[in-house]
């Protein structure tokens, strides 16, 4: 059988035909396929038309509410005592009519003297439009009203256009049309008029096209983009680790990881739900980087591999972590928070794990010397080891001792102990259970049972990680945080669980294909997901005013946090892992 890329064809006899993919990357006969040959050439047209007109929605929202826009409001008026107008301003969607941080004020206009009073609106949108003649009661004559935009014509409104367009905003106010002028008198206090219709109509058509063509070029990018090759979703089947074979669910229990804190964020029911998510992270990096040193003691005291060990964790981390602090510090000139974040002095909001983890990698040297010294890379006694010095560390290595700055602009002690316990559960592993006459024999018999064991453990996690969920308040509730110790062992018990119920339904619940494609990008999901949620929450309340709920924040975060995770990935983390 002869294989070809993309696609796959095979010959009998000498025959040659294509072999049609079935379920996965593979063919029946084995062969390799191109992902996007998974999907018939009409999914990935409806998945572009799909994603194109959710783009075209949006972006009409967002057209019609920026466009057009006026940048200065000029009134020749005449008032009765000195005051000063005020004008309010909206798009067509938002919620609230009229806020006070969505208005302008002119400057102090004078009594009895026809003036023209400028209010500079510094192109802002007026769909909507509510005109304040002045604070206090009175009489008020408009003479004339220019609407100045430089993104659309101008207009200007004689008396009786004003007359038509203006309605009085409460029952003080009185509207009357003369021969030069509109009358407004009022004999209450903060008078107003609301226009009925858009002082800036424009061209009608001009939204539609202008967001039909950025669609249709998404469309014909997206119908042309090469799904297969793009790292972020390469990567999900075909990644590398730098030792041994992938294990997939670990992968998903990274994508896990970040969907619990993200629910954290985003549900306010689950509050403190997110510590299990930090503490599987945690536990995770323990158990993966005792691996190496595990099938091979004697890397502890090879200079190569311990320079080729520490350039592959900055590589993996310091790129996205330093591109992130310029942005959000450097650019916005906080200049000594970066540099506080830059020599990982502070780690403000999700940054703090990194600070976590930086000191994590500093340990595994010293740790691993001393277990192949002292104890000859025995795993029994390894695992002894690191086991009272997880429980000392646990019990004496507080924040007095040593301290890091950070989330909330406070000290926070060293977890030490998760990341040991996630050590401790990979000796076991892979020193003495793999090694065991046991696993030889009876592994595949027992694996079930760790699978029904773990299954337990992570339900446990849901439920038992935060008292919020059953209706208590404040810092109490938060168990996973309060008992982070044994949340770090029980996350480092079901790491263990996990990788000895491969085949099972545990395994394949945690290898599902999103759950591998978030654990791939999960650390830029990680760091990015704060902005992400303050970006749609904050985008949601300017343009309609609403309060975004949290399942809706929830799926908006995971949706576009996940795309620029993935660009992230691919183009500020990837490159330099490679």
């Amino acid at each position: 059988m002869s294989v070809s890329w993309p696609g796959c064809t095979e010959s009998r006899n000498g025959c040659r035909r294509r072999v049609r993919p079935r379920r996965g990357g593979r063919n029946r006969e084995g062969c390799e396929v191109d992902a996007n040959q998974w999907i018939p050439r009409y999914g990935k047209t409806l998945l572009a038309l799909a994603v194109s007109a959710i783009f075209y929605a949006v972006l009409l929202v967002v057209v019609m509410s920026v466009w057009p826009a006026s940048n200065v409001i000029k009134v020749v008026a005449e008032i009765d005592h000195p005051d000063q107008f005020q004008v309010y301003y909206n798009n067509a969607f938002r919620k609230i009519a009229f806020e006070e941080k969505f208005s302008r004020k002119s400057d102090p206009v004078p009594a009895g003297r026809k003036t023209d009073v400028l209010i500079k609106l510094g192109d802002k949108p007026v769909h909507r439009l509510r005109l304040d003649p002045g604070d206090l009661p009175g009489t008020a004559r408009i003479y004339h009203i220019k609407v100045a935009s430089f993104l659309t014509k101008s207009r200007e409104y004689g008396p009786a256009e004003i007359h038509r367009l203006f309605r009085p905003g409460n029952d003080q106010v009185a509207l009357t049309l003369e021969k030069d002028h509109v009358a407004v008198v009022s004999t209450g206090e903060d008078p107003s008029l609301i226009a009925v219709e858009p002082l800036l109509p424009g061209n009608r058509f001009f939204p539609y096209a202008l967001t039909l063509a950025f669609s249709t070029a998404l469309f014909l990018f997206l119908r042309r983009f090469d799904y297969a090759s793009f790292p972020a979703f390469y990567d999900i089947t075909r990644k590398t680790p730098s030792l041994g074979k992938n294990i997939t669910s670990l992968d998903g229990l990274r994508g896990l990881a970040t969907v619990i804190i993200i629910i954290d964020h985003t549900l306010g029911k689950v509050v403190g739900i997110g510590a299990i998510g930090v503490w599987l992270f945690m536990a995770l990096s323990g158990f993966l980087l005792a691996r190496p040193f595990i099938k091979n003691p004697g890397n502890a005291l090879s200079l190569s591999f311990l320079n080729h060990f520490f350039s592959r964790r900055v590589r993996r981390i310091l790129p996205l972590y330093f591109s992130y602090l310029v942005v959000t510090l450097l650019l916005s000139k906080r200049f000594d928070e970066a540099a506080r974040h830059f020599l990982f002095l502070q780690g403000d909001g999700v940054l703090w794990v990194i600070n976590q983890e930086m000191v994590f990698y500093l340990m595994v040297p010293f740790i691993m010397a001393v277990n192949y010294l002292v104890f000859r890379g025995r795993p029994w006694l390894i695992a002894t080891g690191l086991t009272l010095l997880m429980l000392a560390m646990n019990k004496w290595f507080t924040s007095d001792v040593f301290t890091l700055y950070g989330l909330r602009n406070q000290g926070l002690p060293l977890f030490a102990g998760i990341f040991l316990a996630g050590m401790i559960s990979s000796y076991l592993y892979y020193g003495v259970y793999e090694r065991s006459r046991f696993y030889r024999e009876r592994h595949a018999q027992v694996s079930s049972i760790f699978a029904w064991a773990g299954l337990i453990l992570l339900i446990a996690f849901f439920l038992g990680t935060t008292g919020t969920l059953w209706g208590k308040e404040g810092q109490g509730a938060y168990y996973g945080v309060i008992y982070w110790r044994w949340y770090g062992v029980a996350a480092a018990v079901f790491i263990f669980l996990l990788i000895g119920s491969d085949n099972t339904f545990l395994d394949r619940m945690l290898s599902i294909w999103p759950l591998r494609a978030v654990g791939l990008v999960s650390f830029s999901m990680y760091v990015l997901h704060p902005v992400i949620i303050d970006t749609i929450r904050g985008a949601v309340s300017h343009y309609t005013g609403v309060v975004t709920p949290g399942i809706v924040t929830f799926l908006l975060t995971m949706t576009l946090g996940y795309l620029v995770a993935c660009v992230t990935y691919t183009f500020v983390e990837r490159p330099f892992t490679r």
